[in-house]
């Protein structure tokens, strides 16, 4: 067979080159095309997380998806929606609000998320997020040294039970606190200085403040306070425990606790995040909350038969949750003084 041209051989190695470019590129497309999408979610660690997880491989299946739980607080997952290192967060009121005012979330889309129709008004507090559950805090009180029994959050302040009770420190919860304390006595989110007078008073009664739930539970434990600020899964938690408490709605009201679920913003897999939104809200896992955590559903027309969890409308409403948007700017401030005046004392 004659030799070929220099210019066909050439020209057929260069015809291969660019086959086989081609080929490796199709490969690499079909590659990433066939690797699921990961999504990165932070979200509070422990029992919450392995809520979430419950259910989540159907979710997974279903969008060919890997779901990363990065555990966080709610300042913890603001920093990291910040620094474009998730998809979702999950938080509370205060870092809601921080977060939307950093421009940190993307609105909520009704035709991804078609879950929000399916929530109470008060779960639906702005466009870019949502309340998934509520918790409820109310008095924690030793049945045998506490009688009778406590009506109202002003029995923390009762002289016979100084030094015997306790409340955590800055949280979400002794804002709501604070606040409520204001309302008492004419002030408001605007008018927080009652608040802080009536708080100064109470620390009075406080040998100590609690800042883990061991710590309270071993407090309750060796009887060292009779009554304290705790949330109502706790003190069944604390039952099992073998410590003998009970729980008290105040007749004003039990504070809510309040988790959120938000977008972040300018994230690639945005419309993916959006349906893990619409899975937290889904009855599967809003029914999760309630057996597994012991919290309210968001979402309403749920079968609860069976299970002990306060639930419905008029439960969501009763709570008291302040008006956080005006909170927020004042947070700091609110803080710096706290530590002035509460706990310096």
């Amino acid at each position: 067979m004659a030799n070929q041209p220099r210019w066909a051989t050439k020209k057929g190695n260069e015809m291969r080159t660019i086959l086989t470019a081609i080929a490796l590129s199709l490969a690499t497309t079909m590659a990433a095309q066939a690797a699921p999408r990961e999504l990165v979610v932070a979200a509070f660690g422990g029992a919450y997380t392995d809520a979430l997880k419950k259910n989540i491989s159907t979710f997974e299946k279903e969008n060919d998806a890997t779901v990363t739980f990065v555990p966080a607080s709610g300042a913890d997952g603001l920093a990291k929606a910040m620094a474009k290192e998730v998809d979702v967060i999950h938080a509370d009121m205060a870092w809601a609000f921080r977060g939307e005012a950093q421009n940190a979330f993307e609105q909520l889309d009704p035709a991804i998320v078609t879950n929000l129709s399916t929530l109470y008004p008060r779960a639906k507090f702005s466009e870019y997020g949502v309340v998934t559950n509520f918790g409820q805090y109310g008095i924690a009180y030793n049945p045998t040294q506490v009688n009778p029994a406590p009506t109202s959050w002003l029995d923390l302040w009762k002289p016979e039970y100084e030094g015997a009770v306790t409340t955590a420190g800055f949280d979400a919860a002794n804002v709501e606190l604070l606040v409520l304390m204001a309302k008492l006595n004419g002030g408001s989110e605007d008018k927080i200085d009652a608040g802080f007078a009536k708080m100064k008073e109470l620390s009075k009664h406080i040998t100590v403040f609690y800042n883990q739930h061991a710590q309270l539970l071993d407090l309750f434990r060796n009887e060292e306070v009779v009554m304290a600020r705790w949330l109502r899964g706790r003190v069944d938690w604390a039952n099992k425990q073998g410590v003998a408490l009970k729980f008290a709605v105040p007749s004003e009201g039990a504070i809510g606790l309040v988790s959120t679920v938000h977008v972040v913003k300018d994230r690639p897999n945005k419309d993916l995040a959006m349906k893990f939104v619409n899975y937290v809200l889904s009855e599967t896992s809003q029914k999760t909350y309630a057996t597994d955590l012991g919290y309210t559903p968001a979402r309403a027309g749920l079968d609860l038969t069976g299970v002990d969890v306060p639930y419905g409308e008029d439960v969501v409403n009763s709570l008291l949750i302040s008006d956080w948007k005006k909170i927020v700017p004042q947070m700091d401030a609110w803080k710096e003084r706290w530590e002035k005046e509460i706990v310096a004392r």
